[in-house]
């Protein structure tokens, strides 16, 4: 017997799969090593446990935050503003007033619940616009993974922008808050921090979203989304993703010019 042709006719054994990471592997990952990590998530989403993370985190931060926030000072602020705009008669404000002090009542219910309910919300919505921009492109993905990638996103994010924003409450007097842009992280308060005036509306709006933790989600999501998909190269992922980051800054800029008349 050919005892060497015996054993190069044997199949080579397979090497196995490594263990998918944990929670916390994959959120320190996401910093440090996110193409690998999020490359875990397409044969092992897990979007459970991060996506309650998630939720418990955010309802904490809004908890907390909206407790700090001088809610009346906002609103009437805004009230003053449409009043010498035109957009409200002083009868109208008195109205406004009277509902604010009403919502107020209930604000420590609604806001942590809405603003959970939003957010968790938003994950899903993301990750299904990353899925139709992907059938659209003919990309191969599946939703799950990419559920995972958008929720390991916001939560890695979202731990650093609420640690800034803590640290400012700490350091900053309430009353020198701008609560339309509180970190101030974004190109539209560093125009204004230099001095620029007549920042509103659609500008206004538009240049919030030139911000380093938006793009930084943004970038991430492409990352993930090349990760979870075949035949998807991240600078493709980028472009796809800089173009919708695109559209929401333009939506963003048109509400605002709508809110601000």
């Amino acid at each position: 017997m050919n005892t060497g042709l015996s054993y190069a006719s044997e199949p080579a054994t397979a090497t196995p799969d490594p263990a998918p990471q944990g929670f916390f592997s994959r959120l320190i990952g996401v910093y440090f090593s996110p193409s690998e990590t999020f490359a875990g998530m397409a044969a092992a989403p897990r979007v459970l446990a991060p996506i309650i993370v998630f939720t418990i985190f955010t309802a904490i931060t809004v908890t907390i935050i909206g407790s700090r926030v001088p809610m009346e000072k906002i609103a009437e602020e805004r009230i003053q503003q449409n009043i010498e705009s035109g957009r409200v008669t002083p009868e109208q404000a008195e109205q406004q007033r009277e509902g604010m002090k009403k919502f107020m009542t209930i604000s420590k219910y609604v806001l942590p619940i809405g603003g959970t309910l939003w957010a968790v919300g938003m994950l899903f919505a993301i990750a299904g616009l990353a899925k139709l921009v992907s059938v659209v492109m003919g990309i191969d993905n599946k939703y799950m993974p990419l559920v995972a990638v958008t929720t390991y996103t916001w939560l890695a994010v979202s731990i650093i922008t609420t640690a800034i924003f803590a640290i400012l409450l700490a350091l900053k007097p309430i009353d020198d808050f701008d609560w339309t842009n509180p970190i101030g992280s974004n190109l539209a308060a560093l125009l204004t921090a230099m001095g620029v005036d007549g920042l509103r509306g659609f500008l206004k709006g538009v240049l919030t979203y030139v911000d380093v933790f938006f793009i930084w989600k943004v970038v991430l999501i492409a990352i993930g989304a090349a990760a979870v998909s075949r035949r998807l190269k991240t600078s493709s992922a980028m472009v796809y993703a800089g173009i919708v980051a695109l559209i929401f800054a333009l939506i963003g800029g048109a509400w605002a010019a709508i809110s601000n008349g």
